[in-house]
Order: structure tokens, then C-alpha cells, then sequence
């Protein structure tokens, strides 16, 4: 009988399901997230399913692990306003343009009416804003691995961003055939929480508020790049367009995730972060965080986003190369960007699970001050960058011999 891994080390990158031909295989729900269950009654053992999914064949294909000799490359894109509309640096949307200018198309993470996140493609500068900005939700890749195989089978260019797993994911049901058509990035995350937590979030924060949420921005620039702790809500109060900042106390799912809590359990014991299996993707991107902290960094503007960019492949090179006239480049040391909490996999805190199960019949801000509350810390930080704004507070940490 044909068994799928353990749901403690699932990604849910969903190849399998994908990849079933006889639609045995639907998606269950499990504690807070989603997994994929076969239905054995319609399973005809073929094993399709097993031979994609990344978890059971890690031995089978490695992926790219770097070694401390690496050069990591500070970057950011030269045009203002999609760097400043990025998490980063914007170098995400230098690549898409430049697929999309190509009749390609481009596959990322976006939110769908009822604030969702989900995978899907688009074929137009026009929708790219969509699939911009960190969203620290676990999205539904849906159908998209098959999408993907059907344009790279006509010949068209496809670019897919996605979490280090959901690269791997697709790499494996491609059967990792080298279509010179196909580019890959993935984004260094810290883990993925759960959709439905999210959901619960902020369906607290509407019937507190009154507010509809309609669109979801995590990290604004508003009080700089490495603010962090804003949560942005677009939507509608008394039918009304509004915005509405979560900021500290309120902004309790934020405040979970840095603390990671409530991530999907393989990101505990992730597979495909560095030390592991390694990267499956061209191209690695990331926040690069702490630059400029201890080597000095001659960059005005930095606290409008700076990309990390790693290449872990010839293709990635030749993308980049092709990308340059867009694109503000450094080249950094690997020691200094090897401090990004996204090359490592997320400790699980240990009372995680006790802190889970109280919020299923708690509130986020009654389940957050009980288990992870804000320390008076990270109140006078978010109070020192609403006032001082961020180069400011570095300037004057740097005289303190703070930073």
C-alpha cells in the first residue's frame, strides 16, 4: 500500500498530489495545516506520488550547499519607487520584468480575495505588484507545478519564486529535467505559519476594530527597512477605504513568527536549508540583514532595502549578468551574511504546543500575553524607530559602540 512521508516532516509543497493521475490523493486538514491523504479506494499504486516528493528521495538529488569561501552580493534595485514598494531591495521584480518582457511568465506567492495566500502566474507588468513583499503565511501552491510544466513544454520562459521546500518541490515532480527555459528562485525563510492562525488573526482584529481587511503588507518602509514589527492592513471601515497599523501589543502574529511559534513542524526540522540537502534553486534571495553592522557599509540610502543575492548556478549567473543595468550590486562576505537567521531552521520554543493549544480557544492577544509577551525591549525599539527613524538610531548606536 502506497504511504506518503510522515506529516512531521511534510513541506507541503503537494507534488503528489500534482502529480496523481487518478485525483487519488485530496488534502486534509491537521492541526493547523494542510497535508495530502490518499484515498486508497481510487490509488492504483502506480507510485507516481512517491517518486516526486522531495522528503522520501532527499538522498536521491542534492542541492547546492555553500561553504564559508562564498561571496554573498548586496543588491537593490535602481528603480525608487519598486525598491521602496519591495521588503527588500526589489531585485525579485528586476527578474520578473525581465521574464515578462520575454513573453514569460512569472509564478509567485499573492493574496486572493478572501486574503489568502496562494501561488499563481502572471503575464503582465501590471499584476506584478501582487507577488511583492514578504508574506509570512504558508501559501497554497494549487495546480502550479503542472502550469509550469505545460508552458515549459511550449516553449515558454517561466520564472517561480518560492520557499526553499516549494523549489525543491517543483524540481522533483519536473523529474529535474534541464529546461533552459525554467528559472528558479527562492526566498530564505524562517518557516511558514500557519493559514489559518493568520486567518484567525484577523478576523480578531475586524470585529475589534470594525474594519473589513481586504490587503495585507507585513513590512512597510514606513519607518524603514529593519523596523519589522508593522503589520499594515488595507480594506474598508464603514465601507470606506482605510489603512490600519498593528504595531507592537496588537501586531501579536508578528510577534509569534519572530519568536517562532506556530510553524508548520518540518520547518523544525527543515530539509532544505543549507546545512541539509542545500538549495535547488538558480538564484537565492534574502533581506540582508545586519550589513553593515561590524564591516563597514558606504551606502547612503541603505535604509530603503538591500537584497542578499546568492547564485547557485551557472543559469543564475546568466540571469544575473543579464539583470546588471537594473540592478545596484556589492559584493559581501560570506561570513558577514552567514548571520541571516533564514539559513537556519526555526527552533521550535518549548512551550510551543501548550501555547497552540490555548489559542485555539483563546484569543491572539490573551494566547500573546500569556506565552510570548512584548518585552519592554522591543517596545523602546519600535519607539526609538517611530521617533528617530533608522539612521538616525544607527548613527547614534554606532557612537555608543552599541551596534
Amino acid at each position: 500500500m502506497i504511504k506518503l512521508c510522515e506529516i512531521d516532516v511534510c513541506t507541503g509543497c503537494m507534488s503528489c498530489k500534482q502529480k496523481c493521475n487518478h485525483d487519488a490523493i485530496s488534502i486534509i486538514t491537521i492541526g493547523q495545516f494542510d497535508y495530502p491523504h490518499i484515498d486508497h479506494s481510487q490509488c492504483v499504486e502506480c507510485g507516481l506520488c512517491l517518486s516526486v516528493c522531495p522528503v522520501i528521495n532527499t538522498s536521491q538529488k542534492k542541492g547546492i550547499n555553500h561553504q564559508s569561501g562564498d561571496i554573498c552580493i548586496a543588491a537593490w534595485n535602481k528603480n525608487h519607487d519598486v525598491r521602496m514598494s519591495s521588503s527588500s531591495g526589489g531585485v525579485f521584480s528586476v527578474f520578473s520584468e525581465r521574464c515578462l518582457k520575454e513573453n514569460g511568465v512569472v509564478y509567485g506567492a499573492a493574496w486572493n480575495e478572501k486574503l489568502k495566500l496562494e501561488h499563481k502566474g502572471i503575464e503582465k507588468l501590471t499584476e506584478l505588484d501582487s507577488l511583492r513583499r514578504s508574506k509570512y503565511v504558508q501559501s497554497d501552491v494549487n495546480n502550479t507545478y503542472n502550469e509550469v510544466k505545460n508552458h515549459l513544454s511550449h516553449g515558454r520562459k517561466v520564472l517561480y519564486c518560492g520557499t526553499p521546500c516549494q523549489i525543491a518541490g517543483l524540481k522533483f515532480f519536473l523529474g529535474f529535467k534541464d529546461y533552459e527555459n525554467l528559472f528558479c528562485i527562492d526566498v530564505l525563510c524562517q518557516g511558514v505559519p500557519s493559514p489559518y492562525l493568520f486567518k484567525k488573526y484577523i478576523k480578531e482584529v475586524e470585529i475589534e476594530t470594525g474594519f473589513q481587511a481586504e490587503d495585507c503588507n507585513f513590512r512597510t518602509k514606513k519607518y524603514g527597512w529593519r523596523c519589522g514589527l508593522l503589520l499594515l492592513l488595507d480594506g474598508k471601515l464603514k465601507g470606506r477605504p482605510r489603512k490600519i497599523e498593528m504595531l507592537m501589543e496588537n501586531n501579536s502574529f508578528y510577534n509569534a513568527f519572530i519568536k517562532e511559534y506556530f510553524m508548520r513542524p518540518a520547518c523544525y526540522s527543515c530539509r532544505f536549508k543549507n546545512q541539509k540537502q542545500g538549495y535547488y534553486s538558480d538564484i537565492t534571495i534574502a533581506d540582508f540583514w545586519r550589513i553593515g553592522n561590524k564591516i563597514p557599509l558606504k551606502v547612503d540610502n541603505y535604509e530603503e532595502g538591500i537584497s542578499a543575492i546568492v547564485v547557485n548556478t551557472d543559469k543564475g549567473r546568466n540571469l544575473l549578468d543579464a539583470c546588471s543595468d537594473e540592478i545596484e550590486m556589492i559584493e559581501r562576505t560570506w561570513e558577514e551574511f552567514s548571520t541571516n537567521g533564514g539559513l537556519r531552521r526555526s527552533t521550535k520554543p518549548d512551550n510551543n504546543d501548550e501555547a497552540l493549544c490555548y489559542l485555539n480557544t483563546h484569543t491572539w492577544k490573551e494566547t500573546q500575553k500569556k506565552f510570548f509577551p512584548v518585552t519592554l525591549r522591543q517596545k523602546i525599539k519600535v519607539l526609538l524607530f517611530l521617533l528617530l527613524k533608522e539612521k538616525t538610531l544607527r548613527k547614534i548606536l554606532k557612537v555608543t559602540g552599541k551596534l
